[in-house]
């Protein structure tokens, strides 16, 4: 007979679609690199990431994942992402440096998540956009490309800001959150 395992229907994994250069995850302390099958026959295919994994790329590494809900993230290179690192499904990532971009699905109704960094927690109700840890320190700059997010600076007090289509925050771990939010740096 079939049972119920909770711990493997509980837990979302994160499959790689698209994949170059240097891309590792951290599991038991070791990195172990990503492989991409690129064709019939290939073995040794790690192409998904569990909860509390550290994806971590290099200099020319970059990936893109997507979750069972039809979300996106991609990850650039030189940039160190926990995939879900809080164990539940709003919290879906958690960005240490780099850079991330998240495409959250919204086809079926509203889908909350959140992304973390050392200075902002991002909450998003469906849209596209950026987040950039730029150094040690976690200065956090996030770029809305698509719909808006709400970002509440994590070591600040005082009331989150909501960042437009067009418009970016930068968050300062000694500083707190903006007033108003600025256009988005180009690309």
């Amino acid at each position: 007979a079939l049972g119920y395992t909770p711990a493997l229907n509980s837990r979302e994994v994160a499959t790689v679609i698209e994949l170059q250069g240097r891309v590792s995850v951290l599991r038991g302390g070791q990195e172990e690199p990503l492989f991409q099958q690129a064709g019939l026959g290939l073995a040794g295919c790690h192409c998904t990431v569990a909860a509390k994994e550290e994806i971590v790329t290099g200099p020319d590494g970059y990936a893109v994942f997507q979750i069972g809900d039809g979300s996106k993230f991609e990850v650039f290179p030189k940039s160190r992402v926990t995939f879900q690192g809080q164990w539940t499904f709003e919290d879906m990532l958690q960005l240490v440096l780099g850079k991330i971009r998240v495409q959250i699905e919204h086809r079926n109704g509203p889908n909350p998540k959140k992304v973390s960094t050392p200075t902002a927690v991002i909450s998003v109700r469906g849209t596209i956009f950026d987040v950039a840890v730029e150094d040690e320190d976690g200065t956090t700059l996030v770029s809305v490309e698509e719909g808006q997010v709400m970002v509440q600076h994590a070591l600040q007090p005082g009331a989150p800001v909501i960042v437009e289509q067009g418009k970016s925050v930068r968050i300062y771990p000694n500083q707190p959150l903006a007033k108003a939010a600025g256009p988005s740096p180009a690309y």
